[in-house]
C-alpha cells in the first residue's frame, strides 16, 4: 500500500512540475483606485474587494522608520506581515501572501524625513511558456 501512494505521489509531482516548467508566474499590479485613510497611529489604504496579493509595493519620498504593516484578513482581524525598524527608503516591496482588501501601516515614530504616498496592491498571473 506504501507503494502505491508512493508512486501516485511521484506520478503528481512530474505531472505537475512539468506544467510548472512550461507556466511563468508573474506580478500583474491590481489596477484600481486606492483608498487612503488616515488613522491616530497610521494609515489604511484598502481597495474594492478581498484579492489574492502576493506583493506591495510602498511608495513615497524620503525614509522613514520602525513600521509595523498589516494585512485585514477574512474575519476582519489585523495580521502583521512585516515588521521594520531599519530605514525604509522607497519604493519598498514587501512579497506576501495575503487575501485581504486593506493594508494598515503604523509609524511608531515619527524620525526621518519622509512619508508615504500610496501602495500598489499585485496579484500573480500565469505566462504560458513557448
Amino acid at each position: 500500500m506504501k507503494l502505491n501512494a508512493s508512486l501516485l505521489f511521484i506520478a503528481f509531482l512530474l505531472t505537475t512540475g512539468c506544467t510548472a516548467l512550461f507556466t511563468e508566474q508573474k506580478y500583474v499590479l491590481i489596477d484600481e483606485e486606492v483608498k487612503e485613510t488616515f488613522l491616530p497611529s497610521g494609515m489604511l489604504f484598502s481597495i474594492s474587494e478581498k484579492r489574492d496579493i502576493r506583493k506591495l509595493v510602498i511608495l513615497g519620498e524620503g525614509t522613514i522608520r520602525n513600521i509595523d504593516i498589516y494585512a485585514r484578513d477574512a474575519k476582519d482581524n489585523w495580521k502583521l506581515i512585516k515588521k521594520t525598524k531599519k530605514p525604509v527608503t522607497f519604493p519598498f516591496e514587501i512579497h506576501t501572501i495575503v487575501h485581504t482588501d486593506a493594508i494598515r501601516i503604523l509609524q511608531k515614530t515619527v524620525t526621518g524625513k519622509g512619508h508615504i504616498d500610496t501602495v500598489q496592491f499585485y496579484t500573480m498571473s500565469s505566462v504560458q511558456r513557448e
